[in-house]
């Protein structure tokens, strides 16, 4: 049996998962990143120390770089005053077993890999769209991280040139990014863009618009959310067409909740690779959802934790 823990912004989940991938325990604890480092570190230590005693290794998703030389995640943008941080270490100081740490991205991106839609291939590419836009990169079976690390942030293609910053907003790297186009605070603002120019839509009668009411709204035939997921559709493709030429890759795997928006939106994205991809990707190009929903970073953080512990 392998551990894995998932470490979200809110919560972190954790349990014992098999080699097949079938969560045989699971539990949580809420995040209170407001709680500052030190008591955050102590809490996953104390979590670490209980699976230890239960599984053969350990494996977790962390939400920002984590620096394969070093073993150190940095400033990780939804946990403030964490800066730079020999994580690793520290976990494993209080492990009896083998502890492996990555991007929350790549987990998920390895239990696809290990057990999911991506798993009879050698290459591809893993994106998951919610709040914000991650990835993970999949070479010969395994995850690539970059030289330090940061390998696989397909929320930071660029796609807009002309794109200005939202209002209260200083960070210049995320403008015209296709995390801020189609994460989810940026489908909302495209959909009330869309709406606005449509009197008549549903979107009017929802006081706190989110994905699920531009979805729901959708299958309703609503002209303003259907424009919506089809601009939306047409940016994630032009996106994915950047990167899987780069990476003379084919397949994408995609997950993440708003993956599961109404048809028209990855349908969309399907029609971008076919028309816009390279000559030697397009008929090949394939969009597949991923196998694993809000389980993705536990399995993939155990199957990591597994991989290490045959590897190293």
């Amino acid at each position: 049996m392998y551990a894995g823990i998932d470490i979200g912004g809110t919560s972190i989940k954790y349990g014992i998962v098999s080699a097949d991938g079938e969560i045989k325990q699971q539990a949580s604890t809420p995040t209170n990143p407001e709680s500052g480092k030190d008591a955050m570190i102590d809490q996953l230590q104390k979590i670490v120390k209980k699976l230890s005693g239960e599984a053969e290794s350990i494996g977790v998703g962390f939400p920002s770089v984590v620096n394969p030389k070093d073993g150190c995640v940095y400033h990780p943008p939804n946990l403030p005053g964490w800066g730079i941080v020999p994580l690793v270490e520290l976990l494993q100081s209080v492990s009896t077993v083998p502890v492996a740490i990555d991007n929350d991205a790549n987990v998920a991106a390895y239990a696809e890999a290990a057990l999911g839609a991506g798993k009879d291939e050698s290459h591809f590419l893993y994106i998951t769209l919610g709040t914000g836009v991650g990835g993970g990169i999949i070479i010969n079976h395994r995850i690539f991280t970059g030289e330090r690390g940061g390998g696989g942030e397909c929320g930071h293609i660029l796609i807009n040139v002309d794109a200005e910053p939202h209002e209260g907003s200083n960070l210049s790297f995320r403008t015209g990014t296709l995390e801020e186009a189609i994460g989810r605070y940026g489908l909302i603002r495209m959909a009330k863009q869309f709406a606005a120019a449509h009197p008549e839509s549903l979107l009017h009668n929802v006081k706190e618009l989110d994905v699920k009411d531009i979805s729901d709204a959708a299958v309703r035939s609503d002209k303003a959310a259907l424009e919506c997921l089809q601009r939306a559709g047409k940016l994630l493709g032009l996106g994915l067409c950047s990167m899987l030429a780069i990476l003379d890759m084919r397949i994408v795997v995609v997950g993440g909740g708003i993956s599961q928006a109404h048809p028209i939106f990855l349908d969309t994205a399907r029609e971008m690779l076919r028309t816009r991809s390279l000559s030697t990707i397009a008929p090949e190009s394939e969009i597949r959802t991923a196998r694993f929903g809000s389980t993705a970073g536990l399995v993939g953080a155990a199957m990591l934790g597994k991989f290490k512990l045959l590897y190293t």
